[in-house]
């Protein structure tokens, strides 16, 4: 898959169990979907991140649009629906992306307040024979990383207007800060601190990760500065609170008072990837974050370094950002003598 997978941690049972079931959803297509796991509590909802319910939504759709034909219920579901929707499925969809079609499926039982099907043991059974015959017949996609000479590129065509200046500080921010799309999104001005020669940026991320505190060092270039960056975007916007990156009207010539949506971060990303001749569909919002993984790795900063700026909590979740389409310096075999 092209992004990080979610993280979030489960809420202990006794905990989720006292909270009141939502009534069944009265429509299955995926607006109303996500309607519907908007109408959770808070402290439900904040156990996983905004994008994860959104596709929540559009897999619980998918699953609806499969039983609908044959008149089953998605929800609440079967054992013997959920196994026949797998095998029906297993030649046309990636193991992943039926992993967490189940995971909708478990989770909207369990929002709605019934057992769900997916505890059954027949549909383990089915799971890991799927599992073991078609696993690994395709990898998972990654997206390229933008490392410092592709950010050069990226940001070299932007000048002084203020959808250029928001653009820049959104590119280089990400970059250096290792930030999700999600995490620059949810940004407001009151988390950026302007220190002497850095930035003390709060990073409140989704779902049930702690909010961490990431410094980003004055840049030797201009154009790749973090600070001078920051200031210019929130100079020219005049920002006093509220969305530190906001959204601007058709064709950028003023601002709007929404926030930028994780969603318009990697749109930024793509537009700006198409304007200096880069492929856009190689690139998303999370090859910022790549990027300064895997450059950051090339010059041998220690990993519990890098982790501690990006906020990964374990060492495979890093080493997936690890872009290797060129060589490593500390390339462990280049020191043992060959």
């Amino acid at each position: 898959m092209s992004e990080e997978p979610p993280e979030p941690e489960e809420l202990p049972e006794a905990a989720a169990a006292a909270l009141p079931p939502l009534p069944l959803p009265t429509a299955f297509d995926a607006g109303s979907l996500e309607r519907w796991f908007a109408l959770l509590d808070p402290v439900r909802r904040s156990a996983r991140a905004r994008g994860t319910w959104r596709a929540y939504a559009v897999d619980l759709a998918h699953f609806a649009d499969w039983c609908a034909p044959t008149g089953r219920s998605p929800l609440p579901a079967t054992p013997g629906t959920i196994t026949d929707y797998l095998t029906d499925h297993v030649e046309s969809l990636s193991v992943a992306t039926l992993r967490r079609r189940l995971a909708a499926i478990a989770v909207a039982h369990g929002v709605a307040g019934v057992p769900s099907p997916t505890h059954d043991e027949r549909v383990p059974l089915v799971w890991r024979g799927l599992r073991r015959v078609h696993g690994p017949a395709r990898p998972p996609r990654t997206v390229g990383a933008v490392e410092v000479r592709e950010l050069l590129v990226l940001v070299a065509p932007l000048r002084d207007t203020v959808l250029d200046h928001r653009d820049r500080a959104l590119l280089v921010m990400g970059f250096a800060g290792a930030l999700r799309r999600s995490e620059l999104s949810a940004l407001d001005v009151a988390d950026v601190a302007v220190a002497p020669e850095r930035l003390l940026v709060t990073v409140r991320a989704a779902g049930s990760r702690p909010a961490r505190v990431v410094e980003l060092p004055r840049g030797r270039r201009v154009e790749t500065c973090p600070v001078r960056s920051w200031r210019a975007w929130a100079g020219a916007a005049r920002l006093v609170d509220g969305a530190a990156l906001r959204r601007t009207t058709r064709g950028g010539r003023s601002l709007r008072p929404e926030r930028l949506g994780d969603r318009g971060v990697a749109e930024v990303v793509k537009r700006r990837a198409l304007a200096v001749g880069l492929d856009p569909g190689s690139l998303s919002g999370h090859s910022l974050r790549a990027g300064f993984v895997t450059a950051a790795s090339r010059a041998g900063v220690p990993a519990v370094s890098i982790a501690r700026q990006t906020g990964h909590r374990s060492a495979a979740a890093l080493a997936a950002c690890v872009r290797e389409d060129r060589p490593f310096p500390t390339n462990p075999a280049a020191h043992v003598g060959l």
